[in-house]
């Protein structure tokens, strides 16, 4: 059984799960990317609900139990609403959380993935122009394939970083494709 605990986190994905539960993976700055279930998330009437939407920087308490432990309070403390009001800026930040959730292993602490995570939706928050997009989404690429021990593309102009992710996790990412 796994202790309880308070943790600090960026919600990477939300899943229904069950009539009016949700799982919730989130990457956190103590315990890195874990899977909980959020009881009655998707009730009308429930607290948790507003604070678990994807991209939310948010403080929350997890009970003890067995894997997936329950989720049990969310507060928001960022929530980014210049990603959330732009198509490209929310895609931006759509790609590096599906690639996140396919590379990165669960329950393995990682404060500087979790960090740098953070600084990155940050910058696409404030960033004004597509070509500063562009620019940090190749820095926050590169900066996943150094420090997940991936080689970087031989000829960066040839190959799209999004696609380099691609070959790596052998499959397709669905962010990619939104129009």
């Amino acid at each position: 059984m796994k202790p309880a605990f308070s943790d600090i986190g960026i919600v990477l994905r939300t899943v229904d799960f069950g009539e009016a539960d949700k799982l919730i993976t989130i990457i956190s700055h103590h315990h890195g990317m874990q899977d909980f279930i959020a009881k009655g998330a998707r009730r009308l009437n429930s607290k948790k609900a507003p604070h678990l939407d994807i991209f939310n920087q948010v403080k929350f308490q997890i009970g003890r139990g067995y894997t997936p432990q329950l989720l049990l309070q969310a507060e928001t403390v960022q929530y980014y609403p210049q990603i959330k009001a732009n198509f490209e800026k929310t895609r931006s930040a759509m790609l590096f959380c599906e690639i996140l959730n396919s590379l990165l292993p669960k329950e393995e602490d990682d404060k500087e993935t979790y960090l740098s995570l953070t600084n990155f939706l940050s910058a696409i928050n404030n960033s004004t122009n597509s070509k500063n997009n562009d620019d940090l989404i190749n820095q926050f690429s590169l900066y996943l394939l150094r420090h997940l021990g991936y080689p970087a593309p031989k000829m960066l102009e040839a190959v799209s970083l999004p696609d380099y992710f691609e070959t790596i996790i052998n499959k397709r990412l669905i962010s990619q494709g939104l129009k």
